[in-house]
C-alpha cells in the first residue's frame, strides 16, 4: 500500500514536470499553395506592405492537448506567404519598414500600404499527444493611402485540422494548414477590395 502511494505521488509530480510545456511549432505556409486567382490579371498598382520588428519577434503560446501548449512566431512565420499573396494580385509589392518616414515611402513608389494583424488560436482533441489537431489564423489587413487614409478593412479566417496519423511526423500540420487557407482566401479578398477599385 506504501510503494502504491509512493508511486502515485512520483507519477503526479512526473505529470506536473511534463505537462504544460510550451512546444515551438511552425506556421510557415506551403508557398507553392499561394496561387493567383484563374483567369485574373495582376491588378497594375504597386503596394507596400509593412509589419513592425516588434510585431515580429513577437511569440504566441497557445492550447496543445494532453494539457501542454504550442509556441510560435505568427508574423516571422506568415510574413513570406503575405509576401507572395499580395505579390499574386498587384504587379509590384515592396516591404515597408518605417510608414512614417516620407522619404522612404516616396523612393517606394508605392500606391497603397497594406497593415496585417494576425490573431491565432489552437486546440486538441487529443488527451495523449501535444500537437494541436484544430488551428485558426485571423488576418485583419488595413488598407490606406500615401495620406494615411483607411481606404478599406479587409478580415479573413483560416481554419486548418489535422489527426494524429498525419501530423505524427509533422507537428505544425494543423497550423501550415491553416495559414495556407488564411493566405487563399486574402488573396480573394484583395481582389474584391473596394480600395482597388477601378
Amino acid at each position: 500500500m506504501f510503494q502504491r502511494i509512493i508511486f502515485l505521488s512520483l507519477s503526479i509530480v512526473f505529470a506536473l514536470i511534463l505537462g504544460g510545456c510550451a512546444h515551438p511549432i511552425s506556421m510557415a505556409p506551403n508557398l507553392a499553395t499561394v496561387q493567383p486567382t484563374a483567369d485574373q490579371p495582376m491588378l497594375d498598382k504597386k503596394v507596400g506592405y509593412h509589419i513592425s520588428a516588434a510585431s515580429k519577434a513577437l511569440e504566441v503560446t497557445t492550447p496543445g492537448g494532453g494539457g501542454d501548449k504550442v509556441r510560435y512566431f505568427p508574423y516571422r512565420d506568415l510574413e513570406p506567404g503575405l509576401y507572395k499573396a499580395i505579390g499574386v494580385v498587384f504587379r509590384d509589392v515592396a516591404k515597408i519598414n518605417n510608414p512614417t518616414d516620407a522619404a522612404e515611402l516616396d523612393a517606394s513608389g508605392i500606391q497603397l500600404l497594406i497593415t496585417p494583424e494576425i490573431t491565432t488560436n489552437s486546440s486538441s482533441e487529443s488527451a495523449l499527444t501535444w500537437p494541436p489537431t484544430s488551428f485558426t489564423v485571423t488576418l485583419a489587413c488595413q488598407i490606406k493611402d500615401m495620406h494615411g487614409k483607411t481606404l478599406d478593412s479587409l478580415r479573413v479566417e483560416g481554419r486548418g485540422q489535422a489527426e494524429f496519423s498525419e501530423f505524427k511526423s509533422n507537428f505544425s500540420l494543423a497550423a501550415v494548414r491553416a495559414s495556407d487557407d488564411a493566405l487563399a482566401k486574402l488573396v480573394v479578398a484583395l481582389r474584391q477590395s473596394k480600395a482597388f477599385a477601378k
